[in-house]
């Protein structure tokens, strides 16, 4: 069969349903052999930024890896800042880009494997047919294999247009969950139980090994403060009375939160790391670190870490709340119980001061974060949200600086329940992931909700929801600026600069022209709502769900830092 041929039979014997992409002249061969192929579906977008978030999602959703099939150099650059955050993030998904011919190096031929090498686990160029199967093959168990992550295969044009007698076989069986070191374990069990101030630090590999619930009993055992490393995904139920919520990612708000702690647990995690400042120490020099995680190069990557311990997160937490329940003493058991007490009281006061209603009759912040002022505070935007979303809803968190009101408004408790932007940072993410996450289940509701600048970014997603009737909904986060770049300023003044005080015009952060995002999901097909009525959320939100039509509903807020 020609080259062209091996690739779509490699992806159907891999359960490769949807190819998200973008093609160009080089991919010609590949476009041409898919009429042949129904079953797998083309998802076509209007920007490659749409097509990796769109994978980034789907594969997040389902478990396994995405297809993803972008052109040659130039649209392959394109796609690499959300790469890079699907890289630094572990996404499990296979990118891959058609070449020239192998016989333009004199003319110039780029090395698209080398192009894309920082941001993958693994990239190749298939230079002949023959090749095609035994390298995407490679490529899919590099994606889904721990620490899961992007691969790459790139096919030159004349790999694609030959014929060859290959063999089309799926990807092996790999079973790589690697159980602990039982010293490990006895090593960490010791650090933990003698702390009189623990705490856990979780991160997105708790929740992609389906070790929530390891983990919360592991947390009560220790009656441990619980913390995020950021929240991904569901790795901890918001609502449990030990959860004590993301770490921000700057040194002053990682000592403040753990610098009491005696011992600290830090699970599947990119820990204490900060833009502004290099790894420095961040927990008491007297405090015992234990490190959990199946990526051998996250541990003691920038802290001393007393006991690491190399093992799939839910195996190795499984391993310690046994041991934990074995090994500790009465008196170790009855102090857990105390220090789990005392947290869900602190939980239940701050809780109640959150839903206190404040002098305009709102509820979800105080009288300066609800109420009804036009435009209306993050706050207020997440709590008429929350009212509204069914309870099956999945949310595609992509709301950057409005992040905090939404956990504040919203306890997440179910598995898959979220999927937020990962480690990265690069902005763009939310549009496309919403397209992905629903296609991934098709008869759930999805609600994305993303910053304008994000979307803006990639609201060229909104013609794919659109032109493929996808019915994601989207709810923007409209303050007419980049304010997360405001508030990281303001960081950079206080601890860098040491001036808190210091004024700023904020220079390319705000929008003096305001993103119309509503008139822009018209333009493209998409039903949009502008709001700056806080009681027109809820009805327009459940409108746009019964619909079952992909919506945006473009709302008004506060930039105010």
């Amino acid at each position: 069969m020609s080259g062209a041929q091996a690739l779509l039979e490699q992806l159907r014997s891999e359960g490769v349903r949807h190819i998200f992409g973008n093609p160009g002249t080089s991919e010609g061969a590949i476009m041409a052999s898919l009429e042949a192929y129904p079953d797998l579906r083309y998802i076509l977008v209007a920007q490659e930024g749409v097509a990796m978030g769109a994978a980034d999602g789907y594969a997040r959703a389902t478990g396994r890896p995405a297809f993803v099939s972008l052109h040659i150099e130039t649209g392959l650059s394109n796609g690499l800042s959300l790469l890079f955050n699907a890289f630094a993030g572990g996404t499990p998904l296979v990118l891959s880009a058609a070449n020239s011919d192998v016989g333009r190096q004199v003319a110039g031929r780029t090395d698209l494997a080398g192009l894309v090498r920082p941001f993958t686990k693994w990239s190749a160029e298939a230079a002949q047919a023959e090749q095609i199967p035994g390298l995407v093959r490679r490529a899919f168990t590099e994606a889904r294999t721990p620490p899961t992550g992007p691969a790459f295969v790139g096919f030159a044009s004349n790999a694609l247009d030959a014929t060859a007698d290959v063999d089309v076989v799926p990807s092996a069986s790999v079973f790589a969950r690697v159980a602990p070191d039982p010293r490990g374990v006895d090593r960490a069990v010791a650090a933990l139980v003698q702390a009189d101030r623990p705490a856990i630090v979780l991160g997105d590999r708790v929740a992609q090994y389906d070790a929530v619930a390891e983990a919360v009993g592991v947390a009560e055992r220790l009656g441990a403060r619980v913390y995020g490393a950021s929240y991904p995904a569901m790795l901890f139920p918001t609502n449990h009375p030990q959860w004590c919520g993301p770490l921000a990612a700057y040194m002053p708000a990682y000592r403040e939160a753990l610098g009491p702690a005696d011992a600290v647990l830090v699970v599947g995690a990119k820990a204490f790391h900060a833009f502004f400042d290099p790894p420095v120490q961040v927990l008491n020099p007297s405090a015992r670190l234990v490190h959990l995680d199946c990526n051998a190069g996250e541990i003691g990557q920038s802290q001393p870490t007393d006991v690491g311990i190399l093992a799939d997160v839910k195996f190795g937490l499984r391993a310690l709340a046994t041991a934990l329940e074995a090994g500790m003493t009465g008196a170790q058991k009855a102090a857990a119980s105390a220090r789990a007490a005392e947290l869900a009281q602190q939980t239940a006061v701050r809780r109640a001061a959150l839903n206190r209603p404040n002098a305009a009759g709102a509820t979800g912040g105080s009288g300066a974060e609800g109420g009804d002022g036009r435009p209306m505070r993050p706050s207020r935007l997440m709590a008429e949200l929350a009212a509204a979303l069914p309870a099956n809803a999945i949310v595609v968190d992509d709301a950057v600086s409005s992040r905090p009101a939404l956990h504040a408004a919203h306890a997440f408790t179910r598995p898959g329940e979220v999927h937020a932007e990962r480690a990265g940072g690069a902005i763009g993410w939310g549009m496309g992931a919403a397209l992905g996450v629903q296609l991934a289940h098709p008869d759930e509701p999805v609600v994305a909700v993303v910053g304008d600048g994000s979307a803006m970014m990639t609201a060229q997603a909104l013609w794919t929801a659109s032109a493929y009737g996808i019915p994601a909904v989207y709810v923007i986060c409209n303050n007419a600026g980049y304010r997360i770049l405001k508030m990281n300023l303001r960081r950079y003044f206080r601890d860098v600069l040491g001036d808190p005080e210091r004024p700023s015009r904020y220079i390319g952060m705000d929008v003096p022209q305001p993103w119309d995002l509503a008139a822009v999901a018209r333009a493209m097909g998409v039903a949009g709502e502008r709001i700056e009525d806080p009681a027109a959320i809820g009805p327009a939100l459940r409108w746009a769900l019964a619909a079952r039509k992909p919506a945006l509903l473009d709302v008004v807020i506060d930039p105010a830092l």
